[in-house]
């Protein structure tokens, strides 16, 4: 039966169709049962067994498409064996049954069998019913004793609530009459407790009798106790000759189980009358009343709270907290009459007597916050309960949260979130009367800023800084002591305003703080600096003209001290910027502006020194100017100007040294300007020179050797203590100083060829200054005016093919000599290319 692997699907279909058992038999039909049955008895996964097999969709999901009918062949093959092998257990089973009998007989004993067990089945089904009846006649009849049961308890139950309800009514009516209160609150709880068992019995008139009964029971109650405390507290101490202190005690008991109300009503009743005399003794008609007697009004309540402790305390109950009631009440009894008193005599309010309420005030709700600490608890953030947020002081507990924190009892604190008490509800309840007329504080500190800034520069004027003869290299001059007691005014503003715990008031002076920090600048520092009225016209000047500021060593002291103050005021106000932030918690608090002003003076300090030194030195600038050039024969050595330069440094910048030793950068700084301002004197010296033979400028050249050590030393100059400038201050200097060089060599070439000499002009000085720096030049040289026209005509055969020398040509015509020479390099300048230029011409 089974055809060759390579078979065609034609010989395929005749084999399957010539063999014994069709591949589509007729359909089936199997009730759900049986192929229920049959699948748990064969159970298979092949989808041929499958109930709702459909062959169609079987061959589809085989071959798909056109390509997978490559593999038909194998499929046949397979699909004939596995027919063969079901052909062949098919024979197997029926030869073992035609061994066993026959095939209709194992049919009729078949038959036999199903009607045999469906007469069975008939047979149970009737007595199933009839069980199932049964069954239910007897459920109900248990139901029914169940439900006859739960309401049999139910009515005994009541029965005994009622019973013990009435009994307990009458009881409790005994009780009442013979104000046994401590037997009436356990027995009035108890039969409240009962009562509530009948509230959906209240329209039964039997409970309603009694619960309005014990309704007039507590209301009689209520009346009687409250007679009772009115009979015993005529005054705010009770009369012992009319009460009995523990009738009292257990009232109290009494009215915590009649309720809230009856409660409350006992409670405002005695804090009104203990308060009852201090209405009248501080009444606003009496001189008691005013803020400057506030401490009195607390006084008396820490009297009366004695005197409740003393007399009162063993009365109620330590969960009604009646002292820290009495307080709460004394403390809107007096915020009420402050509030009406301040703004009634708004025009009577002092500083003194503000600060003085707001201080005591301060302390009195400290003092109740620690007597009647919070107890409510909130939520802490992760960063405070990790510790973070902990202030100043605070206690920490080991694991670095604060001893304040606690978690819920009994659950994991890594759950449960972190807690901490809340501030006490005292903190805060009076001083918030004065947050709206803290303006009086802030003008009263403007007012002592204003007379302290005043004093400040009359003691100034008296005194100055103080003598110089004191002043210690190591120490360094000193800083105004005026500056020290402004920012210790400031700080104890600070510390006050925290201890008021007044923020708005803190604010504010913020602002003052601010506008006496400018001022303090401007009127003590830069008004008392020397010179000062001309400093400012005297900076303006060009370099060139007499801008001469002479110092004395007592002005060149108070220069240096004027700095000192300006650098300790900078940073201590970005320390007072800080910290007020830190309090605020506001970043807009900004002293940018006040910084500046310091700054300034710093500044101007600087420029100060600096023009005093270059005034000092000019001597021997003018003495170079004027020395006859043409007449020095021989190089020898440095020249008698640079000498009087050099003194002029030697006598100057140790002093300003040893004044500034406190502020060694601003000394560093004072040096850089000054070098930066008197290397383009010297330059216009040297411009100034004339006839310069090539003997006078190589003279020039070595004193400018000399001038460069000098600068380079200024830093150090006349120092025990040899220190090395920075290295940026000497590459400043050199780089400074090399055009005073190139300038002198410059004119020590030989003007022949005039294009050569051009050249090398060009080279080492570069065409900056244009035609009239090279005529400056030439000048220098001393030659006729013959020998002046080819060097010029060679010039502006160079320079006219560069638009930017023909540009700087026709500035530096307008500009003339008077420029002075002072100007920098220009950025087109090459400092290498001059760097070269000059080992060239050593």
């Amino acid at each position: 039966m089974v055809g060759e692997a390579g078979a065609s699907v034609e010989e395929v279909d005749e084999e399957i169709e010539g063999s014994s058992v069709s591949l589509l038999p007729d359909e089936v039909k199997l009730d759900p049962e049986v192929q229920q049955a049959i699948s748990q008895a064969f159970p298979s996964d092949d989808p041929l067994d499958n109930p709702d097999f459909d062959p169609v969709d079987y061959i589809n999901s085989l071959f798909p498409n056109e390509q997978a009918l490559v593999k038909l062949d194998e499929f046949a093959l397979k699909l004939k064996k596995k027919i063969w092998r079901v052909d062949n257990d098919i024979q197997v089973s029926i030869r073992g049954q035609t061994n066993v009998g026959s095939e209709e007989q194992a049919l009729e004993d078949a038959q036999e069998g199903m009607t045999e067990l469906f007469t069975r089945i008939r047979d149970i089904k009737p007595k199933a019913e009839l069980s199932e009846k049964m069954v239910q006649e007897i459920t109900r009849d248990i139901k029914s004793l169940d439900y006859a049961k739960k309401h049999l308890t139910g009515s005994i139950t009541t029965l005994n609530h009622l019973k013990m309800l009435v009994s307990g009514v009458d009881t409790l009516n005994t009780l009442v009459k013979q104000r046994l209160y401590r037997d009436v609150a356990n027995m009035l709880g108890a039969v409240l407790n009962v009562m509530e068992h009948f509230d959906k019995y209240t329209e039964i008139e039997r409970i309603k009798l009694i619960s309005q009964r014990i309704t007039d029971m507590k209301r009689q109650l209520d009346h009687q106790i409250t007679d009772e405390f009115r009979e015993a507290f005529v005054q705010p101490e009770p009369d012992t000759s009319v009460c009995d202190i523990r009738q009292l005690t257990e009232a109290c008991l009494v009215l915590d189980v009649l309720g809230e109300e009856s409660k409350q009503k006992i409670v405002t009743w005695f804090v009104n009358l203990q308060l009852r005399d201090y209405k009248t003794e501080f009444h606003q008609s009496k001189g008691m009343a005013w803020l400057d007697k506030i401490d009195k009004r607390f006084a008396w309540l820490k009297r009366t709270l004695a005197s409740y402790r003393e007399t009162c305390a063993d009365i109620f109950p330590k969960d009604w907290h009646m002292a820290e009631v009495i307080s709460t009440r004394f403390c809107e009894i007096t915020r009420d009459e402050m509030q009406r008193l301040v703004t009634e005599r708004r025009d009577q309010l002092e500083v003194q007597i503000l600060m003085f309420a707001l201080k005591k005030s301060t302390e009195f709700e400290t003092w109740l916050a620690s007597r009647f600490p919070s107890r409510e608890w909130e939520e802490v953030t992760e960063e405070a309960a990790d510790g973070g947020g902990a202030e100043e002081g605070e206690e920490m507990t080991s694991g670095g949260r604060r001893a304040s924190q606690r978690y819920g009892k009994g659950k994991d604190p890594a759950v449960e979130k972190p807690q901490k008490l809340k501030p006490s509800h005292f903190i805060g309840r009076l001083t918030k009367i004065f947050e709206g007329y803290m303006d009086v504080y802030v003008e009263a500190q403007e007012r002592n800023l204003e007379t302290m800034l005043e004093a400040f520069a009359e003691q100034f004027k008296k005194e100055g800084v103080g003598s110089p003869d004191d002043v210690e290299e190591e120490e360094g001059g000193q800083t105004l002591g005026s500056s020290g007691d402004m920012f210790r005014f400031f700080r104890d503003c600070i510390v006050q305003c925290n201890e008021l715990n007044s923020m708005q008031a803190l604010h504010d002076l913020t602002l003052v703080f601010k506008k006496y920090l400018g001022l303090y600048a401007k009127r003590i520092l830069m008004a008392n600096l020397p010179k000062s009225s001309t400093l400012a016209a005297t900076l303006l000047k060009d370099v060139g003209n007499n801008g001469d500021i002479k110092l004395t060593t007592d002005e060149q002291y108070t220069a240096c001290c004027m700095l000192n103050t300006a650098e300790y005021c900078l940073d201590t106000t970005d320390q007072l910027e800080g910290k007020l932030k830190q309090k605020l918690g506001d970043e807009k608090v900004d002293m940018m502006g006040e910084q500046d002003a310091y700054h300034e003076v710093i500044t101007n300090c600087i420029q100060l020194l600096v023009r005093a030194l270059e005034t000092q030195c000019d001597p021997g600038l003018t003495t170079m100017a004027k020395t006859k050039w043409d007449l020095v024969e021989e190089v020898g050595d440095t020249s008698p100007y640079v000498s009087v330069i050099g003194k002029a440094v030697s006598q100057f910048v140790p002093f300003v040294r040893s004044s500034l030793a406190a502020s060694r950068k601003y000394f560093t700084n004072f040096c850089m300007k000054f070098v930066n301002s008197f290397i383009p004197r010297i330059i216009s010296s040297i411009y100034k020179c004339s006839k310069l033979s090539t003997v006078a400028a190589e003279q020039l050249l070595l004193d400018m050797q000399s001038m460069r050590t000098v600068l380079l030393e200024l830093p150090s100059f006349g120092s025990a203590v040899s220190r090395k400038p920075p290295a940026s201050y000497t590459r400043f200097v050199t780089k400074s100083m090399m055009k005073a060089e190139m300038i002198l060599k410059v004119v020590m070439s030989p003007h022949v060829p005039p294009s050569l000499y051009v050249e090398d002009f060009l080279k080492l000085l570069g065409d900056d200054e244009g035609l009239a720096g090279f005529q400056k030049v030439l000048d220098m040289k001393g030659l006729k005016k013959a020998e002046v026209q080819p060097l010029l005509e060679a010039y502006k055969a160079v320079a006219k093919d560069t638009p930017e020398s023909a540009e700087s040509s026709k500035k530096g015509a307008k500009s003339g000599g008077s420029s002075g020479g002072g100007g920098g390099s220009s950025k087109r300048s090459s400092i290498r290319k001059l760097q070269s230029m000059m080992k060239r011409f050593q």
